[in-house]
């Protein structure tokens, strides 16, 4: 076998085992969301020590308390995080080096790696507050609006088609631009989710209305789709399980699953689909040149109602209780609040729903997620309201979040910052705990520390970020021609996570697990399969090649035949920073090897395959 790919087994190894008993749990049954949190936080564990090991392996008792020096405060997140850590005798890590932190937050904020020169300005700044000038440059990047674009289009699901609906390209389109303008213009969450959830008009040209078309059940009653979009509206903006009274009621069904659904029955949930009632969406001709292409006008109507004795669908029988209404009157699941007088039902919904606390809640802890690899509340779609205050829980229960009370005040800064994304996402990139190393260097890690952030828990790049810092390292552009909007020139701007399934990125995109945003979820798991594209993917092997235009292995070695400038120069290019003292000179000895051209390019192509490569 080729020294090379000796190497990338030998690299990948460790995490492709992990992935393999990652799978053999997804197909044991129903986990319930404990479990699910557990699994959640080993995970998180074993791919820090994986790509960044502990000083020490072997599991010692936890250094005393002041063993180690605290990083500063920063900010409420640090108020919280540090206390916890403190009043439990775990010991916080160093802060991350500056290579490690900018490598970090610009994938975390902007999907992208950053450049080899950017990494060499932004090493050689003494300024005190480069780290803040950095985040602040990245949040107002346009590469941010690409990032975040596509986390809200993972979240309410926009895809040309799914296996109950169509929005066609036109609609996907529409429904991409709808969510980048309202990222690129800084439009309040709360705002963007009300519009689409009150979204109308004709769905090839208001994006927004095209949430309801992502919903509809075409193979039952209406009511299947009302309940689709009481479902989706619950666990996509509120974190809570929805569906699991869709066909049940709460008591007898999820004593052991969630605290607070059990005492729901299914009359609550069809009140909250019940909001729904009175909209319809009218299909018509969408393109004279195909007529199967249907679009929808989608509007509000005066009249309306959820109604029960259903017998077919997707769903159990809607029955009404003996000498009860066989309709049901709109009320929001978590208040029982209903419209004002002359309100739009679906108007009413997104006030109610964006009002309530459980919605900033759901939100921040989305957005910990995306920035620290874990959820406060793990899983993130599994809210039990019950399980939330120290003050109020049942006997006998848990707190669901790790660090209550900074949940709580996070979703009061949501609040208080009148929803803007981008400053809460400022918030915790500037707090020391999210600044913390991916190294353990205290002592040897402890698994059992892992709720409480001790370290930075690297996550494996998504699809579009592996494909864009491969395009980026290797300085090789890729490319996607997207019905509707013509070259895209980057994964991470692509308008949903079906396209180019036959091209080799493409391919690519579906081997490292982006889903299809349907019935297929997004994954970051590593795989058998991911080694093997790595290693032969014609997206990693023509794009190290020194014959190939303007690549960086061509670039290297036009400008140098230095076995050390080469080794630094593909260091900084692939991995955001430059080697070790050891790492250089291993390298050095193998540039020196043999043909400088083959080893250059063997050389990047292993960096490429590293764990750090992989990994934020």
């Amino acid at each position: 076998m080729n020294t090379k790919y000796v190497l990338v087994f030998a690299a990948l190894a460790p995490a492709l085992l992990a992935s393999a008993a990652n799978e053999f749990v997804c197909r044991l049954p129903l986990v319930s969301p404990r479990d699910a949190q557990r699994l959640a936080y080993a995970s998180a564990s074993a791919n820090a020590e994986l790509v960044a090991p502990s000083t020490r392996r072997r599991t010692v008792a936890a250094p005393a308390n002041g063993s180690a020096t605290t990083p500063p405060i920063v900010n409420f997140i640090d108020s919280e995080i540090f206390s916890t850590m403190s009043a439990a005798s775990v010991v916080p890590t160093k802060l991350s080096s500056d290579e490690e932190f900018l490598r970090r937050v610009t994938l975390d904020l902007t999907g992208q790696i950053p450049d080899s020169a950017t990494v060499q300005t932004f090493i050689a700044d003494t300024a005190t507050d480069k780290r803040t000038k950095k985040i602040d440059a990245l949040l107002a990047s346009d590469a941010f609006n690409d990032r975040w674009t596509m986390w809200l289009g993972d979240l309410v699901q926009n895809v040309q088609a799914s296996t109950s609906s169509r929005e066609y390209y036109q609609g996907r389109n529409a429904y991409y631009t709808f969510l980048r303008d309202s990222i690129r213009t800084a439009k309040p969450y709360d705002q963007t989710v009300r519009e689409i959830l009150a979204g109308k008009g004709d769905s090839f040209t208001k994006g927004e209305s095209n949430y309801w078309v992502r919903q509809i059940q075409r193979n039952g009653p209406i009511q299947d789709t009302y309940d689709n979009l009481s479902a989706h509206s619950g666990e996509r903006f509120l974190g809570m399980p929805l569906l699991c009274i869709s066909c049940h009621n709460g008591f007898g069904h999820l004593e052991s699953v969630n605290q607070y659904l059990k005492s729901k029955s299914r009359s609550n949930f069809w009140a909250n689909a019940a909001f729904f009632a009175r909209t319809r969406a009218v299909a018509s001709a969408g393109d004279p040149t195909n007529p199967n292409v249907r679009k929808f006008d989608v509007e509000d109507t005066a009249v309306g109602n959820y109604n029960l004795n259903t017998d077919s669908g997707n769903k159990t029988p809607r029955s009404a209780a003996p000498g009860q209404p066989t309709t049901v009157s709109p009320a929001f699941i978590l208040t029982g609040e209903t419209p004002r007088a002359g309100e739009p039902w679906r108007d009413a919904y997104g006030r109610m729903l964006t009002a309530d606390p459980q919605f900033a809640r759901a939100t921040v802890n989305y957005l910990w997620k995306e920035m620290f690899g874990v959820g406060i509340v793990e899983p993130a779609n599994a809210f039990d309201l019950n399980r939330l205050d120290p003050a109020t829980l049942p006997p006998g229960q848990t707190l669901q979040p790790t660090h209550p009370a900074l949940l709580s005040r996070l979703a009061t800064e949501f609040v208080s910052v009148k929803f803007d994304l981008r400053a809460i996402l400022r918030t915790m990139a500037m707090s020391s705990t999210y600044q913390l190393s991916s190294q353990y260097t205290p002592g040897a890690w402890n698994e059992a520390w892992t709720p409480y952030f001790a370290r930075h828990y690297p996550h494996r790049l998504t699809a579009e970020e592996m494909l864009d810092a491969i395009a980026r390292s290797t300085n090789v552009p890729v490319s996607f021609t997207v019905q509707g909007l013509g070259t895209v020139t980057a994964a991470m701007k692509l308008p949903d996570t079906i396209e180019g399934p036959r091209q080799p990125a493409g391919m690519f995109l579906d081997e490292f697990g982006r889903g299809d945003r349907d019935d297929v979820a997004r994954t970051n798991d590593t795989s058998i399969t991911q080694a093997l594209s790595l290693m032969n993917n014609t997206v990693v092997t023509t794009r190290v090649r020194r014959s190939t235009a303007n690549s960086t292995v061509a670039k290297v070695l036009a400008s140098t035949s230095d076995p050390a400038s080469v080794a630094d120069q593909l260091y900084l290019a692939t991995l955001s920073r430059h080697p070790s003292a050891t790492e250089k000179q291993q390298a050095i000895d193998y540039l020196k090897s043999g043909t400088l051209a083959t080893k250059t390019e063997d050389l990047q192509f292993v960096l490429l395959n590293s764990l750090e490569f992989l990994f934020d």
